[in-house]
This record gives structure tokens, sequence and C-alpha cells, in this order.
């Protein structure tokens, strides 16, 4: 049954596309496989009947390429990988004595997408440098608050800055979704490290300003929540989110969307979700 939406509004379905109980997309074998399980899960999107999805994790608009959905679906996609190349590089072009360290998961800084795309936009690759941190996204899911995720970032910061080309400021490219919710912790412990001024860039924003922006929702201005022409939100996952998990990332999206934060809390497990 497709997903209504309130009248003149949108009603926004957050599928949690975390595969597994025990591992996630980059602990699988290799990209084929990822795909595959990326499939399977838009395959169950698409039967909601939605006017667009939206790929909110670079992993996996990385791996949307790959997909049989990609080359066959009529619905329209977007990817978090081209708001995070226009990110970059107009603060780079805006700003020529910086240099950027783009983070993100395993899959993400290896594909060398993001570096790709800069490069072919006339960015020097003297002034762009790369670190991966892997297990840090899974476990800022699991507790963002908790030692694990503590000792993560200090892992994560001591390989940026390493990889850090030299230059005036330093833009740290958050190139996972997940990275926002630590990114001030990450920008102190770089700063710590290097004596550099450090800016996080988070493409979450640009994202969803480039897509209201088109005009095809409220004619490219947000709604106040909960009003008629409002915004609606559904959370829903195959795995299993626990207490902990929910109210950690509860309690950072909440000053910025409540009904969100509401919709984490009471999420819905689907386990043959996908």
């Amino acid at each position: 049954m497709r997903a209504v939406a309130p009248p003149g509004g949108v009603r926004l379905t957050y599928v949690n596309a975390w595969p597994f109980e025990d591992r996630g997309y980059n602990d699988l074998p290799d990209d084929d496989t990822r795909a595959a399980v990326l499939d399977a899960a838009l395959a169950r999107i698409a039967r909601m009947e939605p006017d667009r999805i939206l790929i909110a994790c670079n992993t996996l608009s990385i791996l949307f390429a790959r997909t049989a959905f990609s080359r066959t679906s009529g619905i329209p996609v977007h990817g978090i990988i081209d708001a995070g190349a226009d990110l970059f590089d107009e603060r780079l072009h805006d700003d020529f004595a910086a240099s950027i360290v783009l983070t993100g998961t395993k899959t993400t800084i290896e594909s060398g997408v993001h570096r790709a795309r800069l490069e072919a936009r006339g960015v020097d690759p003297r002034r762009i440098g790369a670190a991966h941190c892997h297990g840090l996204a899974a476990a800022i899911e699991r507790d963002v608050d908790g030692p694990h995720v503590a000792a993560l970032i200090e892992e994560c910061a001591a390989r940026a800055f390493a990889a850090a080309p030299p230059g005036a400021a330093l833009f740290l490219g958050l190139c996972c979704t997940h990275y926002g919710y630590v990114g001030v912790r990450l920008v102190d412990a770089i700063a710590r490290r290097s004596g550099r001024r450090v800016r996080a860039l988070d493409p979450n924003l640009r994202l969803v300003g480039d897509l209201l922006a088109g005009g095809t929702f409220f004619g490219g201005q947000a709604p106040a929540a909960g009003a008629v022409g409002g915004v609606t939100v559904e959370v829903l996952s195959k795995v299993t989110l626990s207490e902990t998990a929910r109210a950690g990332i509860a309690r950072l999206v909440e000053p910025v969307s409540p009904p969100t934060a509401a919709a984490l809390l009471s999420y819905a497990l689907v386990p043959g979700l996908f």
C-alpha cells in the first residue's frame, strides 16, 4: 500500500537499510554482494510507491550505480555524494589557502569518488587528503555517548591529522551521514593535534537544501511540522534499534526535528522488511 502524505504535505518514511543484526555493508565481502543487498532494500521501498527516494548514506550512494534498480526504476533518486562534492568544491574555491581531509567509511574512502569529483572540477590533488573511520558509524548508532565512540573519534582524528595536506585552514569533509552527530568532537580532536583552524563540512543540510530548492515540495519552502501541509515521519527497520541507540540519536535530532526524534523512539521493527 502506498504511503499517503498529509494534504499538501509530505510523508517521510525513513527506511533503515542496515541489512543484518551482526554486520553492515562494509562488513560484506565485496561491492557486488553489497549492491545485491541494497537492491533488495530498494525493491521493497519501491513497493511503497514513493514519489522520490533520497539516499542519505555515502556508502549506499556509491553502491547505487551498481544496482539493477538504478537501471530499471523510474523513481527519481537523489544521493548525498553529489551534495558533498558540490559543498566541498565551493568551500575550497572560496578559500584557496585551505586544504581538505575527507573522512568516511572504508567503502566510501577507498572508492575515491569525492576526490575524483573534486579533481575533475579543478581542485589541486595536493589539497586533498582522506582517511577512513571504519566502525565509527556503527558505533554511533549503538551508543553515541559511549566509550567506544570516544575511542574511535580519537583514532579517526589521528588518521585524519596524518592524512591532512598542508595549508592554512583545514576543512573536514564529513563523507558519512552519521559523522555530523560527532562533528564537533572530531573537529576538536583534529585541531588539538594540528594546531590549525578546522571546520567541518556536512553535506546533510546541503542535500536537503538542494531538494527544497528544486521547488517540488511546498514551492521550495519547508512548512512548520505538524501543520496542514506539513511533514509526518515514520521509521522502519529490519534490525533491532536498541533503546540506548534510539535515545542517544533522538536527543541529538530533537532540537532540529521533534517529529523525527519521536518517530525514532517509536520506530517499527519489521524483520522481513527486505
